[in-house]
């Protein structure tokens, strides 16, 4: 049985890295969880959906506790690279970089540009089809799913009465004081007008209201435009890591 306040006081050496696998430390989340710690490193298999998730952080040992899994979703620091393809086949692997937002430097736009409204669970289907913009680019937003609605913190932007703009978070916990922020779409020909900093301000705002101590968000790397966006907003290099798709070629 693993020591859930021991991995959490691994995690948090690194709070902003491991903020997923912090927020999965939520009672909501616990099942979902499988747990490997050992010489002050830790590995999580998060299995939610339907290909599991692969988190690690410390040393690239402790792959060597995770036991094989048919294919697995990457989030592992760059170090990690080489050992993992010791055990697993790469379908794709991609360089992201994780930006970390202390809350007393966040920078407040001073003026919004569109109204921003919050969103909830009566809000899915628009929200689905407005990320379906950006099907035929690449650039619908991953992980979108419905129970992250419950959680107060998705906001959008409308013209016409249409959601042409919105974002929210791929995880909250207020138990575990995190929350990192994703699923910022907009749609395309309302892009550069200020929307998607808008959404993310208004994200960012409740989540201090909350008093959340650790608040992050993924950019894919070499995406200047988008980190821009962020930085004006007081956030912050933190890492860059790897996210990709794995499969087991054989048992070790």
């Amino acid at each position: 049985m693993v020591d859930l306040d021991v991995i959490r006081a691994l995690l948090r050496q690194d709070a902003a890295w491991a903020a997923y696998a912090l927020g999965d430390l939520d009672p909501r989340r616990q099942r979902h969880c499988q747990w490997f710690a050992r010489d002050g490193s830790v590995a999580l298999v998060y299995r939610e959906f339907d290909i599991p998730i692969l988190f690690a952080a410390g040393s690239p040992g402790i792959l060597a506790d995770v036991p094989p899994l048919d294919a697995c979703l990457l989030q592992i620091p760059e170090r990690f690279a080489d050992g993992l393809k010791e055990r697993y086949a790469i379908d794709w692997m991609r360089p992201m970089e994780r930006l970390a937002l202390a809350p007393d430097a966040y920078v407040r736009p001073p003026d919004r540009v569109a109204v921003v409204e919050p969103l909830g669970p009566l809000h899915e289907t628009e929200l689905r089809e407005l990320f379906a913009d950006g099907r035929d680019t690449g650039d619908e937003p991953d992980f979108f799913i419905a129970s992250q609605l419950e959680d107060d913190t998705f906001f959008g932007v409308r013209d016409a009465g249409r959601l042409v703009a919105a974002g929210g978070t791929h995880l909250y916990s207020a138990a575990e004081s995190v929350g990192t922020i994703g699923n910022i779409y907009t749609c395309r020909g309302y892009r550069g007008r200020g929307h998607a900093t808008a959404v993310t301000a208004a994200i960012v705002d409740r989540l201090i209201a909350r008093h959340t101590e650790t608040i992050v968000l993924n950019v894919k790397a070499g995406n200047a435009s988008a980190r821009r966006v962020y930085e004006r907003l007081g956030f912050t290099f933190h890492t860059r890591y790897w996210e990709g798709r794995a499969v087991t070629t054989s048992t070790p």
